[in-house]
């Protein structure tokens, strides 16, 4: 009996899998093909974060002319490029980087059995928490570039305004490396407890 359980347990989890990889394949198109619009309100916030920073020598943040799911920073630094002409400084920052936690999450909520409401929700909130996170590798990978990219002027423009190379460093891996897995997947198990608890047959409180 308690074999027969285990392995109808056992299909269940392999279904939701199967689900969320298909339902995760059509969120990335969405993801990708609408990230010219998602990535708006991302851009404005960095580049007021990055203002308050850097003050006057931080410009703006604009779409990219050529792919516009790209970022285009531009500062006021004067920069000495390869070809001896001296602009100022500006380069460019991919945002989807620290924001394919998103089609992610979807692949997972539409695969799960709840209602649709709730399905909503809870796609809305991981929308706000990817949001954030891509806000932070954006500003956090355009002081990584200026520190140590672009030779000694830019990088003291960074440490004037008070930000070691230890923060940035660490803040940039926690930007690339750490959130944009991490966040999205937490966000799901903690809506769908209920179904971690059927598939684990763990709930709070049982003795080890």
């Amino acid at each position: 009996m308690m074999n027969a359980e285990s392995g109808s347990q056992e299909l269940r989890l392999s279904e939701l899998l199967i689900l969320a990889f298909l339902w995760m394949i059509f969120g990335f198109m969405l993801w990708y093909y609408l990230s010219a619009f998602h990535g708006i309100p991302v851009r404005m916030l960095a580049s007021k974060i990055l203002s308050m920073l850097l003050g006057n020598d931080f410009l703006n943040i604009i779409p990219n002319p050529d792919r516009h799911y790209l970022f285009q920073v531009q500062t006021n630094i004067p920069f000495r490029f390869p070809d001896g002409s001296r602009e100022s400084l500006g380069f460019i920052v991919n945002p989807l980087i620290f924001g394919y936690g998103l089609p992610l999450l979807f692949g997972l909520v539409m695969a799960s059995g709840v209602s649709f409401l709730r399905k909503l929700f809870v796609l809305f909130s991981g929308y706000l928490a990817v949001m954030v996170i891509q806000v932070w590798g954006v500003v956090w990978q355009s002081l990584k570039m200026m520190a140590f990219n672009f030779g000694e002027e830019t990088r003291q423009v960074v440490m004037n305004a008070g930000i070691s190379e230890e923060l940035i460093a660490l803040c940039y891996q926690l930007g690339v490396l750490i959130f944009p897995p991490l966040v999205p997947i937490i966000l799901w198990v903690l809506a769908n407890w209920e179904l971690i608890e059927q598939f684990t047959g763990w709930k709070p409180g049982m003795d080890s």
